[in-house]
């Protein structure tokens, strides 16, 4: 071994252990803070490149070529995808570099000021997203760097109509796909702040964002076929006799889905109405899906309901037109009551509610006269739709307490049996006993 050959490898092995004791100093110094994470990234990175860079000067002072020693074929995975030294190491360190920019994205997203006012999930999706983008840059900067990494990205897995599914065409496919996700989620807080803000219809901005939503999937479906170089008309030609096999087989299937998108148009029934189904289920909408909507009773049970449920049969929205919506309570009181005080007592039971509405004000209607009682109605106005038989109850309450205070009887079925004869044989064989 020369002189100049010890030399070099003293140069590099100080080199090693200067930048290693630098990260080190500095991470000391920097603890705190977004600044910490970006000197522990950026010190892990630089360590790894020099690294990694002085073997492959070490090794070429002795003649030795790296990259010919790890670009060797270890085996294959079918025919037509060759795994190498080079291609492992390749993909070991993307993916590290991908592991510390996601936990370094975490912590910054984290303990930035003023992240707390941005909704967790979509700081969750944006982390993703650029972690995703910058692993495709590094990827893309390694492909620049040498040209053994670019047969990564042209590895065939399957193809479609003659055209070659590659791994690079995956990776852009799964890129788009995401895009169009995250985008959706930056889109349903603009929407759910803009409705907040400005008093919209709850429904009817989750109704728009809904088809808002579903036209953004289709055109970006429509991209990534066309992105793979497939024609999407030669597709959909190819796939006619297919969907009419399946539209005999899974008919009530696509029934929900048209039903869904009748629903989402129409707007007869927006998230956060309270519906009733012929079946006397009561709920509120929770979401409404292309084939199925959720409802939430009055036990806090999700009921799952497929659309063609609300297009196809009868339906009651109570909060259709307005939220406000007149409901009553029945009640009978015994014959010889004072029938105007029973009125007005009926109507301060009702009012004394804080649900009930001031106006229109309730009102009474003296129903019949009944078999064993007055029968009178109290009708009200609420806008508690989903928890109306809460306030009816509550009203009960009232309506007998009132009734008691001023000796007002709710009477119980009674009959007047009347016998017009038999009862002189009974009454004599009775005075002969």
């Amino acid at each position: 071994m020369q002189p100049i050959t010890n030399l070099y490898i003293l140069l590099i092995l100080l080199l090693n252990a200067g930048v290693i004791w630098g990260s080190v100093v500095l991470r000391k110094k920097i603890t705190e803070g977004v600044k910490s994470l970006v000197v522990r990234a950026v010190s892990f990175i630089v360590i790894l490149v020099i690294g990694g860079v002085s073997i492959d000067i070490t090794l070429r002072l002795f003649d030795i070529n790296l990259l010919e020693i790890i670009d060797v074929e270890l085996f294959r995975i079918g025919k037509n995808i060759p795994i190498s030294g080079f291609l492992l190491a390749f993909l070991f360190l993307t993916f590290s570099l991908l592991i510390i920019i996601n936990r370094f994205l975490s912590k910054a997203f984290t303990q930035s000021i003023g992240i707390n006012s941005i909704p967790q999930k979509m700081t969750k999706v944006a982390r993703r997203w650029v972690s995703f983008l910058a692993f495709l840059i590094l990827m893309r900067g390694l492909v620049g760097f040498t040209d053994h990494s670019f047969q990564f990205f042209t590895i065939s897995l399957f193809s479609i109509q003659s055209v070659q599914i590659t791994i690079g065409k995956i990776l852009q496919v799964m890129f788009i796909a995401y895009t169009v996700h995250a985008a959706i989620m930056v889109l349903e807080v603009f929407f759910d702040r803009r409705i907040y803000r400005t008093g919209i219809d709850a429904g009817k901005g989750h109704t728009v964002f809904l088809i808002v939503k579903y036209f953004a999937w289709v055109v970006a479906i429509t991209v990534i076929i066309g992105s793979l170089g497939i024609s999407v008309t030669v597709l959909l030609a190819g796939s006619a006799a297919l969907f009419v096999g399946l539209g005999f087989g899974v008919q009530s299937l696509f029934n929900d889905f048209v039903s869904g998108l009748m629903i989402l148009f129409e707007g007869t029934i927006r998230v956060n109405d309270v519906v009733e189904l012929e079946n006397g289920i009561v709920g509120k909408v929770q979401e409404i899906g292309l084939r199925t909507s959720k409802v939430l009773n009055r036990d806090s049970i999700i009921i799952i309901i497929p659309n063609n449920n609300f297009v196809g049969k009868n339906v009651i929205n109570w909060t259709y037109n307005e939220h406000k919506t007149r409901f009553k309570v029945n009640i009978g009181v015994a014959y010889g009551s004072d029938v105007r005080l029973v009125e007005k007592l009926l109507i301060e039971a009702a009012l004394e509610h804080e649900k009930v509405q001031k106006q229109p004000q309730p009102m009474v209607y003296f129903n019949d006269f009944g078999e064993s009682s007055l029968d009178f109605s109290v009708f009200f106005w609420s806008e508690e739709s989903f928890w109306v038989e809460r306030v009816r109850s509550d009203i009960r309450f009232t309506i007998y307490d009132k009734f008691a205070a001023h000796h007002i009887k709710i009477p119980f079925p009674q009959r007047d049996l009347h016998l017009s004869s038999g009862f002189e044989s009974f009454n004599t064989k009775k005075s002969e006993e």
